[in-house]
């Protein structure tokens, strides 16, 4: 936006020495009592991004826009503040009539203002125009898909011919194996497919009768074999929850806020549950990108599917956030990086969040760019918090920044958390008003502290109190029946371009960059005056004029059900990204993709059923000397089952599965909490555990001292006091490490830095992290878990008491349980040797059985898939 009239006539007039006078009698003094506090380098405040103490700072302004436009009083929104039209400036109380007369006048008389500070310079731009069309000429990711059919050469030097090949994929990965000289591996046995099959499908093993209806049904057929599992298991609600939990690693889903005060997201379910519903749903790709980038700005046919899409914006808010940070436009700033970092890597695969601070070093992003996205997402207000309650809104001495949470026009069916009677609410009410009276009487003085204890920390103390009972009282409504809140973005009420920091610090600001898209990926985004442009970013990146949003979808689709991406790199289709094995099938694939309508399980349904996956996991000595990273899939990768897998497959086979879903999640039943060490506590639960730590030690001296025939020494501070007038919180059993649930793991609670310790040790994905690719380790804590952990005992056992209950005799319950746990019998050498250990004499026969089973699930065929 270009300069205007007033603007322009004011920088080339040199304002009169009475305009000066009058700025410094009538102007600087108010801007020095009533704002700097805020709003100035000196006091190390900018509150709102605003910053008053320079000529520059002002014309500026902050996130909402100029604070001063020289002879426009509308466009100023310092004037706006001052009379408390638009804002409420200075909070504490309106300037008077005459002070707000001389900002009039002296606005209207051009804003006359002598404080001049060196102009923050913009850096230099590193990438031109010419660098730019030049990537989106010739860089493969920026050019639009093309079909390119493959010509397979038969017959081959090798014996192969397009009879190999089942399918269009077949044929691309064919003739780059011919190229390269390269034989594909043989088919896998009708019992390694069906069990790979189930896990990459459902995340589930086969059970011994599925296992034999597939190997009998692939003896006579086994294209329609493979089409009927994957077609079924498509349709398995259990699809959802396995392929969801992928979509929920990307999107570096948790159920906290991380960082140093680690704050919980009680409504953060909701969001995992959508994600779970809309791969089961088979929702269109493009919608679901839409939704979860501007659900709330999307038209909805009625309040349920208005709810599904405020929920979906959840993606928005979910991820890691320094509550504790003091400067709000820093706050602001870091959420909208990690909402750029998070949009652009998961739809786009690539990392715009490396230009915040300059010019992006190996991609042609420009750091105008990245700002250019800020402008869109600091003009998007995040609801992650905790709603105020009718005693106002209150995060405790060490949550500086809250935020609220968003109504859901469709209540649960079932409330969600705590209800509270008549006689509960009543008592909250008293609690919360005798806080605030103590709090009240503390700043007056007339609070008497308890002995030991200052009135800081008697002011922590209420203030902690406070903010607990304040939290329960919040999602509840009059009747104390919890509300139906989730987490989630809104537009601004007022939406505006943001300044480029130099070197991405807050306070030095230059130019404001218009709302859009990087340069590189499109022209231009046409985004209304009165739009935050989070709509309009995302029907474009949810659209086919996007060439990466398909292309990164099928890649992430292809790498789960491969073992390996066409690029590996997930997230990184750019400079620095691996390039694709197959160009021309990746192009295929996306196509298809979206040819199909957007359809995820049309597409996991096309490369299930190729010759390329039904290929053995065989090892070749002469292919790998060729291709050691199997890039060109000559065989089946082998694959380390996920940690859920694991976890899973151990319950599933103990015959524990619990496959109904559980309601909500632990920390939804826990509400808004603060996380230490690994439970969910109130604030005042660290005060019970003392309180009764040291009434234990009273109680202990007084034993000592009347055995002994003395008297106990009272003249020392009772640990109690401080505790005196405050109830005891119950005792709740909230830890986070659920070793005694056995529903399904994608819903165990998922806290940033308390990941359970079933999920932890095998690889799990970091919540913190943005992860396409999981680790796949193989460590000796790992043997210690399956050796020691509770979990594996509980299986183990329970596994036995299955075989017991199902199976007669030794041999038969050796052959059930390999069945069972590998999906096919044991080999002689197996048989004999369990056969051996089970008849042992002089053994518990229980306790034989249970270590049997236990080192079925130890052994690495458990854990992998051939």
């Amino acid at each position: 936006m270009g300069q205007g009239l007033a603007e322009v006539l004011q920088e080339s007039t040199q304002p009169t020495r009475e305009q000066l006078a009058f700025f410094e009698t009538k102007i600087r003094p108010v801007l020095i009592r009533e704002c700097y506090g805020c709003h100035s380098q000196q006091s190390g405040q900018s509150k709102g991004g605003l910053r008053l103490d320079s000529r520059t700072a002002l014309r500026n302004g902050g996130d909402s826009g100029p604070a001063v436009v020289p002879g426009d009083l509308e466009s100023s929104l310092l004037f706006g503040a001052i009379t408390h039209t638009d804002m409420v400036m200075p909070p504490r109380s309106k300037l008077d009539d005459t002070e707000i007369a001389d900002f009039r006048r002296w606005i209207l008389d051009g804003a006359a203002d002598p404080r001049v500070s060196a102009p923050i310079e913009q850096p230099q731009v590193t990438i031109d125009d010419q660098t730019i069309a030049r990537a989106k000429a010739t860089f493969w990711a920026y050019q639009p898909p093309q079909r390119i059919a493959p010509q397979v050469a038969t017959p081959t030097a090798s014996g192969l011919s397009k009879d190999w090949s089942l399918s269009p994929i077949d044929d691309y990965v064919l003739v780059d194996l011919i190229k390269a000289g390269i034989r594909p591996a043989d088919d896998a046995s009708a019992e390694t497919l069906v069990r790979r099959l189930y896990f990459d499908l459902v995340g589930l093993p086969p059970s011994p009768s599925q296992t034999a209806a597939f190997v009998s049904a692939f003896g006579k057929d086994p294209e329609a074999a493979v089409a009927e599992v994957v077609d079924r298991l498509l349709d398995a609600s259990q699809f959802g929850e396995h392929w969801g939990r992928h979509w929920l690693d990307v999107v570096r889903y948790a159920e906290s806020t991380g960082r140093e005060v680690n704050m919980t997201y009680p409504n953060a379910y909701r969001y995992r549950d959508y994600v779970i519903d809309a791969f089961n749903d088979d929702k269109p790709y493009d919608q679901f990108v839409q939704e979860q980038l501007a659900g709330d700005l999307l038209p909805a046919r009625d309040d349920a599917e208005w709810s599904r899409q405020l929920i979906a914006t959840s993606f928005l808010a979910v991820g890691t956030k320094n509550v504790n940070e003091q400067s709000a436009a820093q706050f602001l700033s870091d959420l909208a990086d990690e909402q750029i970092d998070v949009t652009t890597r998961v739809f786009l695969g690539t990392s715009v969040a490396c230009a915040r601070c300059h010019d992006h070093k190996f991609d042609p992003i420009r750091q105008s760019d990245y700002y250019a996205l800020a402008g869109i997402f600091q003009s998007t207000k995040t609801f992650f918090g905790n709603p105020p309650s009718q005693y106002g809104s209150f995060g405790g001495p060490q949550i500086r920044q809250t935020s609220s949470l968003l109504l859901l026009p469709q209540p649960d069916a079932h409330p969600i958390g705590r209800s509270y009677t008549p006689d509960e609410l009543s008592d909250l009410h008293r609690q919360v008003q005798s806080r605030l009276d103590q709090l009240s009487e503390l700043r007056r003085g007339g609070l008497q502290t308890r002995a030991g204890a200052s009135s800081a920390q008697m002011r922590i103390r209420l203030s902690n109190e406070l903010a607990s009972l304040s939290a329960k009282l919040s999602v509840v409504d009059q009747e104390g029946v919890p509300r139906s809140y989730c987490m989630g973005v809104q537009d601004r009420q007022t939406v505006a371009d943001v300044p480029l920091l130099v070197r991405g610090e807050i306070d030095q600001r230059a130019q404001r960059v218009p709302r859009g898209l990087p340069k590189v990926f499109a022209s231009a985004l046409t985004i209304p005056s009165d739009s935050s442009g989070r709509l309009e970013l995302a029907r474009w990146i949810g659209s086919d004029q996007n060439p990466l949003a398909a292309r990164v979808m099928v890649n992430r689709i292809w790498h789960h059900v491969f073992g390996q991406g066409l690029v590996p790199t997930t997230e990184d289709f750019g400079m620095t990204g691996a390039a694709p094995s197959h160009p021309e099938l990746l192009d295929h694939l996306a196509i298809e993709f979206v040819n199909s309508g957007w359809s995820v399980k049309t597409m996991v349904r096309q490369l299930m059923t190729t010759r390329a996956y039904r290929m053995a996991s065989t090892f070749d000595r002469a292919n790998h000397q060729l291709d050691p990273d199997n890039r060109l899939l000559w065989r089946s990768n082998v694959k380390r089952l996920n940690a859920e897998a694991i976890r899973d497959a151990m319950l599933a086979v103990a015959g524990s599965l619990q496959t109904e879903p559980p309601q909500a999640s632990v920390v939804a039943d826990a509400g808004y909490l603060r996380v230490r060490a690994g439970t969910l506590e109130d604030p005042r639960e660290a005060a019970r555990r003392s309180f009764e730590r040291a009434l234990a030690s009273r109680r202990e001296q007084m034993q000592r001292m009347r055995r002994g025939g003395g008297r106990p020494d009272f003249s020392r501070r009772n640990p109690m006091s401080p505790l005196r007038d405050a109830p005891v919180p119950e005792r709740q059993d909230m830890s986070l490490d659920r070793v005694d649930a056995d529903y399904r793991s994608v819903y165990l609670p998922v806290v940033r830095d308390f990941v359970p310790r079933s999920l932890e040790v095998f690889d799990f994905a970091d919540p913190n992290l943005i992860t396409g690719v999981r680790e796949a380790s193989n460590t000796s804590n790992q043997a210690l878990f399956l050796l020691n952990n509770p979990l594996t005992l509980r299986c183990s056992e329970a596994f036995a008491e299955r075989l017991a209950a199902e199976s007669d005799g030794v041999d038969e319950r050796i052959e059930h349980a390999f069945q069972l746990a590998y999906g096919r019998g044991p080999s002689a050498g197996e048989a004999a040797a369990s056969r051996a250990y089970l008849r042992q004499s002089g053994l518990d026969e229980a306790q034989t059985l249970a270590a049997f089973c236990q080192s079925l699930f130890a052994a690495a065929e458990f854990r992998y898939l051939y």
